[in-house]
């Protein structure tokens, strides 16, 4: 499979609300530094940030089916730090859809791509414990996907753990793509 795209611009933090932001118009807002071409994020009701940057030309996924997704996960909001890369891996994530396998938002993206598809997420900082990971540590890994790496935790768990950031530098991206759909 060809691979998944190469990360966005480190400095795209904080900015006004745009007409596809519906109600978190205090939320990181990427859509406020987009460069000519680039593709503009959609905001879903639950807070989710997604562009499409491929359509699948498979089906979609439907709760109860098993899928696999190669991912790339970013710290888009403090450094752009690499989470981690299913390419350097070779580790994909597979869950189970509506089972609460995976991070809120990775169910939610999934559900509405095709198989074959690419979509980049962004959850802004502001929403990121209900769309993303805990921020108890106890709690935080108890959903995929986790990084296997201690690099990939370790650059995780600085972002979600460092009180000293504010919830804008807490925005993470993913770039998924829905390789397979097991039925």
């Amino acid at each position: 499979p060809p691979p998944l795209p190469a990360p966005p611009p480190a400095a795209r933090a904080a900015g006004a609300a745009s007409a596809t932001d519906t109600d978190c118009v205090s939320c990181s807002n990427s859509n406020s530094s987009l460069a000519p071409g680039d593709v503009p994020f959609t905001q879903s009701a639950s807070g989710v940030r997604y562009a499409d940057l491929r359509i699948g030309d498979g089906p979609s996924p439907q709760p109860g089916q098993t899928v696999v997704v190669e991912w790339v996960g970013y710290t888009e909001g403090y450094q752009a730090k690499k989470i981690e890369s299913t390419r350097e891996t070779d580790k994909p994530f597979t869950f189970v859809v509506g089972r609460g396998e995976a991070i809120p938002a990775f169910e939610e993206a999934v559900l509405a791509m095709k198989q074959g598809g690419i979509r980049r997420i962004e959850i802004p900082g502001e929403l990121e414990e209900q769309l993303a990971y805990s921020r108890n540590p106890s709690q935080r890994y108890s959903v995929g996907p986790v990084p296997s790496t201690f690099g990939g935790k370790r650059t995780l768990d600085f972002v979600l753990d460092n009180k000293t950031l504010k919830d804008f530098n807490r925005t993470l991206l993913f770039d998924v793509r829905l390789s397979n759909i097991r039925k």
